[in-house]
């Protein structure tokens, strides 16, 4: 019978650590051809088919070295170079070294403890197929790809300059040569003005950001010669050379991505279910905790503790104090608001972001922050304006809804 060892392979002098494999310990190899050998050191042994699941769990780049023949018998090389190390290892008895035993057991207990995490607490948090298929039909909108267009155009500061061109143009003129000959457009004119492809509001090629020419290209027909558009810095004749339409990502190619997303905003909630109810069976005590219980802070203290600190974690763990100690004060909604904002603007962990700020909507509806908010949750994947303190950023958000 075929012994397996399982260790973790770091691929020779490379450096680069590769994956966990299962190796044959003795030289007893059936007669399939799944099972010939692929490589052996002594009485330790590769088969092919080993080598070839080694190679599939690899990443796009090193499965694309590594799956050629020449590639695997690279690889074998490496495998049994490490295996030669392994072995003079063990002969120099660093198997029973104090150090490597200490090191162990570590790593052992770190590896005891994800299993955990993956196998328990984060199976218990993974959505089912129709969360998932139900999350995508009500959130298409985040799956969409949003229309895009390429264009190109003649810039002056002169409208009548560009009528006069216009005019060139629908005679026959190609738009290219008079905008390398005419524009003023010192970014786009050595291109024949071209702008590349933006999306709606998006940035433009040599412009930047322009509402009045984004929202032109994308009320026009491909290949029609504007007018004149006046826009920030002047008038432009607009062309789209190209329109791609807004589309639905498919359902098989977000999948995954559904799954990770409602596993994280799960998992929160999940691991305190399991945390709670695997501790009843432990007499566990957090020394530290109860003294500082014994001089416990006011929300104006916390608040100011978490103003004050530069770990972003340890002000989500001040604010979060306020909500749980005093969630009637005055500064709870906003401690709960700025635990949201951390996560967003720090951390960009969007899903405790996202879950923080709408328990701001739906446990403070009445308070300042509330609108706030709300705003910010329409606004996660985009930059916020800069504010010095929670009044100066609803004093800005007002500013730009109006």
């Amino acid at each position: 019978m075929k012994a397996k060892l399982v260790f973790a392979c770091t691929i020779g002098l490379i450096g680069a650590m590769l994956f966990v494999i299962g190796c044959s310990k003795d030289g007893d190899v059936s007669g399939d051809a799944s099972d010939e050998l692929a490589a052996e050191v002594e009485d330790w042994t590769l088969t092919r088919a080993e080598l070839d699941e080694i190679v599939e769990s690899l990443s796009d780049q090193q499965k694309a070295k590594f799956k050629t023949p020449e590639g695997k018998a690279e690889l074998a090389d490496l495998l049994i170079e490490e295996e030669i190390y392994h072995q003079e290892a063990i002969k120099e008895g660093f198997d029973k070294d104090k150090d490597v035993l200490e090191m162990l057991d570590k790593y052992k207990r770190s590896l005891l403890v994800n299993q955990y995490f993956d196998r328990v607490v984060k199976a218990k948090a993974a959505p089912t197929e129709q969360e998932i298929h139900d999350y995508y039909e009500a959130n298409q909108d985040r799956y969409t790809k949003q229309p895009i267009v390429r264009a190109q155009h003649v810039f002056s500061t002169d409208r009548e300059k560009l009528v006069k061109l216009k005019k060139e143009i629908d005679d026959g003129e190609p738009m290219t040569t008079i905008a390398h000959l005419h524009s003023e457009d010192e970014a786009t004119r050595a291109d024949g003005g071209n702008l590349g492809y933006f999306n709606p509001g998006g940035y433009i090629r040599g412009i930047g950001y322009s509402k009045e020419l984004s929202d032109a290209a994308f009320s026009m027909q491909k290949g029609i010669v504007s007018d004149p558009i006046k826009w920030e810095k002047g008038y432009s004749l607009l062309r789209v050379n190209e329109i791609r339409p807004a589309e639905l990502r498919p359902y098989d190619d977000v999948h995954d991505e559904i799954e990770a997303l409602l596993t994280q905003q799960n998992l929160k909630d999940v691991k305190e279910s399991v945390y709670a109810e695997v501790k009843k069976n432990y007499r566990a005590t957090n020394h530290i905790a109860e003294e500082m219980m014994l001089t416990q802070r006011t929300p104006e203290e916390l608040w100011n503790l978490a103003q004050t600190s530069t770990d972003s974690y340890q002000r989500i763990r001040h604010y979060e104090q306020i909500v749980e100690k005093y969630p009637d004060s005055n500064y709870a909604a906003e401690a709960l608001f700025m635990i949201g904002f951390v996560y967003a603007e720090e951390l960009k962990i969007i899903p405790d972001a996202d879950r923080a700020l709408n328990r701001v909507i739906n446990e403070y509806p009445n308070s300042e922050i509330a609108a706030t908010a709300e705003w910010m949750l329409q606004n996660l994947d985009k930059p916020l304006p800069e504010f010095e303190d929670l009044d100066d950023l609803s004093d800005k958000i007002k500013e730009q809804s109006e």
